[in-house]
């Protein structure tokens, strides 16, 4: 760099004194190689450090040209003669433009590696900084990881039930912990179907399923350490940078890691909680029966199973226990195999009893949820029907009054048709008759006020109608009323308790017949109302069926009399539909009764059903109790299970004591073989640490083999692209400049277009004015009559005018595009002012401006 300094300020120095030297010739040169124009000679501007890619060449290019740029206003005149008189000045001139292009050209590329390994750099620090985070990071998850193991080994602890066995006689046996655990899970599973049971369960698959997770985390933890350790061996070999495609694949893989890690502790938390547990538990309870007789199948296969378990078990400690004890001095300790293999058997004997009850109290559940099921869907239908029933019941009471209504009037009718049938029996009374009808028509009401009452009664009955609509919400009320005070149904709950504490069941419900008065003062009370109620309307009708009857009294005298026969076929007719409806009335309140009868078996049986459930203090009590026996079964455990810790050493000091009795070695020989086989580990650990030490020398060479491959490879892959972008950038700019071109000259065609427009609209204006004047030429003189100047030249004067409009009509299309040309550019430049131009057009702007640019470089 300093030799191309000294070398650049000695061309600038030459050019200098050529300058002093040529001073009286004229200040011009010619045009340089290049599309430079003559301009005067200036000193060179100090070096710039080029812009960072690839505008780094352009802006060299360009700041390596402005120490030679021309300035246009010099006239390039005298050109040739300084050509003709100069041109070894010419040949150093080039010479020096050549070098100094060059030499920027070179310097640029020198600062863009300086700038790129500066950036390798500082990503090799950014890169040391992650994986020292990424080691923290691991640590945690590291130390998180045995948090959790030591939270599922307490949670895969042991649990007992409310009766503990007797587990002081199994602590002398090997493997009694692994019995007792069992055994505990077992008796846990065998205790009446409770929300705890299904937690445990559910808990348990959950911890299974976590340790799984634990297991992956543990694998995926180890590969990173392997490639962590990789990578600090790569580092202390080699100082250069890591390459991004590894970086990435390690960031990677840690937050794929880290999202494994999240879930995990959020599963652990969730099925260590266990106030959520218990609510989550409750609600599924209550919701989902299904849920309930999926656990109580999984929980009798888990039983198999752990039966299973505890066979082989069982086989494997009776094994180990007559392996151990196996000796023929020590005959008294034969017994006690064959006394803890009695024990097992009856313990074995009395887990399948307890699943067999177990599989008959869940089949018992089964049934009985299927019966309380049957029965809530029997009342379902049963409430349909009655719904149904009452609709039936409303249309035939409005049919019964309908008809009721009718036979009054035919038995008017009939009455005034016996009156016509005496009336043929004698024809004096008929005329006397006629003569009292003509009298009573005198005296009769007129049709006007008939009118006003039938509408009168019509708005009685509309509003009788509203009021029966009222009892009968009334009546819907009190049913509901009465539903309200009848004890709920049991839920799935309450038969787990009604399993669970069978001799509180008579001391538990005992105001059911408290409930059975109350429902029964309800009824009479709600009759009796509906009767009070009911009375004043039936007065009410009663009356106005009498002035109904009144009324139409009069309205048949006012009419003809009809015939007997007709009114005994229509009464014959009403008489046949009311023994119909009797009938089905009859049927309907059969019906009714029958219904009435089995809702109430169905609440007696859901009373029976209710009696067998507890309160919901008792239950908390029963709770709270259970949870201080576990409590005392979980400590009992504990201590159960250091006493047996303690026993195992007991018996393994025993062992061992006994082995040394057996085998009688004396010390110096057991020395001496301890010395030779501490002599053997040493030589095979240091064979091991030799054989690992060349292993992981291997390992490094290969990493970097892999290294240096994957480096070459990327580096090939980045100079692909980097010359795909460049090409596409080539073919982006061609294409760009092909567009501009063509706007340039579509610009350019449409000033020329403008032009002519407005050359055009001058001359037609011209045109006009001249046609104006011609016809003012024409137009006759005031002594002149119109006739004469209209018969002269009428054709000449029609052509005018035609030409006339047809060019008026072009003048007003060629200033409405131009208007239109002059508000587009307007509404460009306003834009433009404000900061708010189109993209398309800035674009295009800021291409001119670089063409322009090139243009003025080259």
């Amino acid at each position: 760099m300093k030799s191309l300094k000294a070398k650049f300020r000695k061309t600038e120095t030459h050019s200098a004194q050529r300058e002093q030297a040529r001073s009286p010739l004229p200040p011009t040169t010619p045009t340089l190689p290049g599309g430079t124009t003559p301009h005067k000679r200036k000193a060179p501007p100090p070096p710039k450090s080029p812009r960072q890619g690839t505008q780094a060449s352009p802006d060299l290019h360009q700041g390596s040209i402005q120490c030679l740029l021309p300035d246009n206003s010099t006239s390039p005149s005298p050109a040739p003669k300084i050509q003709h008189s100069f041109p070894d000045n010419l040949a150093e001139d080039e010479e020096v433009f050549e070098e100094i292009r060059r030499l920027r050209l070179e310097r640029g590329h020198l600062l863009q590696k300086i700038k790129t390994l500066e950036q390798q750099q500082n990503s090799t620090t950014t890169a040391l900084e992650e994986l020292s985070s990424l080691r923290e990071c691991l640590r945690q998850a590291e130390a998180e990881r045995d948090c959790l193991e030591v939270v599922l080994k307490e949670l895969g602890g042991v649990r007992l039930s409310d009766t503990t066995c007797s587990t002081d006689d199994m602590l002398d046996f090997p493997g009694a912990n692994r019995l007792l655990s069992k055994r505990s899970q077992c008796t846990e599973a065998e205790m009446p179907p409770d929300n705890p049971e299904n937690s445990s369960w559910e808990q348990m698959n959950s911890v299974e399923h976590l340790c799984r997770q634990l297991e992956e985390l543990t694998a995926q933890n180890a590969e990173l350490v392997l490639k962590v350790q990789m990578l600090e061996m790569f580092e202390k070999d080699d100082t250069d940078f890591v390459p991004l495609t590894v970086y990435d694949s390690l960031k990677r893989e840690f937050e794929k890691l880290q999202q494994q890690y999240n879930k995990a502790t959020n599963s652990l938390n969730t099925a260590e909680d266990p106030g959520s547990e218990d609510n989550t538990e409750v609600s599924e309870v209550e919701s989902k029966e299904e849920k309930k007789q999926k656990s109580l199948q999984q929980q009798l296969a888990c039983a198999h199973a752990e039966l299973e378990e505890l066979r082989k078990e069982m086989k494997l400690g009776i094994d180990s226990v007559t392996a151990g004890l196996a000796v023929n001095q020590f005959r008294a300790e034969e017994k006690e195999p064959s006394s803890e293999m009695l024990r097992l058997t009856d313990r074995v004997k009395e887990l399948e009893a307890e699943l067999a009850e177990k599989e008959e109290a869940w089949n018992e559940g089964v049934n009985e949820s299927d019966k309380t099921q049957q029965l809530n869907q029997k009342v379902e239908e049963l409430e349909e029907y009655l719904q149904v029933k009452e609709k039936e019941a409303q249309d035939l009471s409005e049919s019964v009054e309908y008809l009721k209504k009718r036979i009054q009037e035919l038995e008017l009718a009939l009455e005034e048709g016996k009156g016509d049938g005496e009336e043929e029996e004698s024809a004096n009374k008929l005329q006397t008759r006629m003569a009292e009808l003509e009298a009573e028509l005198t005296k009769c009401v007129p049709r006007e006020q008939l009118d006003e009452v039938q509408v009168t009664l019509g708005l009685q009955l509309d509003q009788l109608a509203r009021e029966r609509s009222e009892l009968a919400l009334r009546l819907n009320q009190a049913l509901l009323d009465l539903e309200r005070l009848c004890p709920p149904p049991h839920t799935d709950k309450e038969d787990s308790d009604e399993d669970n504490n069978k001799p509180e069941q008579s001391e538990s419900y005992k105001p059911s017949g408290v409930l059975e008065l109350l429902s029964g003062r309800t009824l009479t009370a709600v009759l009796e109302e509906l009767e009070e109620a009911s009375q004043p309307d039936m007065d009410e009708l009663n009356d106005l069926c009498g002035g109904m009857k009144d009324c139409v009294e009069n309205a048949l005298q006012m009419k003809d009399a009809e015939p007997q026969a007709k009114h005994q076929e229509a009464l014959s007719a009403i008489m046949q539909q009311l023994a119909e409806t009797d009938n089905k009335l009859q049927a309907e309140r059969a019906l009714c009764e029958h219904a009435h009868a089995e809702v109430a078996r169905l609440k007696h049986d859901l009373l029976e059903a209710q009696q067998g459930m507890i309160s919901k203090e008792e239950h908390e009590k029963i709770k709270v109790e259970l949870q201080h026996s576990l409590e005392e079964s979980q400590s009992a455990v504990s201590a159960a299970q250091e006493a047996l810790s303690v026993k195992e050493l007991e018996l393994k000091e025993l062992q061992s004591q006994k082995a040394v009795k057996l085998d009688m070695i004396s010390k110096e020989d057991h020395e001496a073989q301890r010395v030779s086989l501490q002599a053997e580990i040493n030589t095979l650990t240091a064979c091991l640490a030799d054989l690992t030490r060349k292993h992981e020398k291997t390992c490094t060479e290969v990493f970097q083999v892999q290294r240096q491959a994957l480096f070459n490879k990327s580096e090939r892959q980045a100079a692909e692209a980097q010359l795909l972008t460049v090409q596409q950038q080539l073919a982006d700019l061609q294409a760009q400049s092909g567009h501009i071109q063509q706007l340039h000259q579509d610009i350019q065609d449409s000033k020329g277009i403008i032009k002519e427009k407005d050359h055009k609209i001058t001359e037609l204006s011209k045109d006009v004015f001249r046609l104006k004047e011609a016809l003012g030429a024409l137009t006759p003189p005031m002594g002149l009559s119109s006739s004469a100047v209209s018969a002269g030249n009428p054709g000449q004067q029609l052509a005018l005018q035609n030409r006339v409009s047809a060019l008026t009509q072009q003048l007003q299309d060629w200033e409405r595009k131009h208007k239109m040309v002059v508000a587009t550019y307007r509404s460009h430049l306003l834009a433009a002012v404000q900061g708010r131009m189109d993209e398309e057009v800035q674009a295009l702007l800021y291409q001119i401006l670089r063409m322009t640019q090139n243009n003025q470089s080259y």
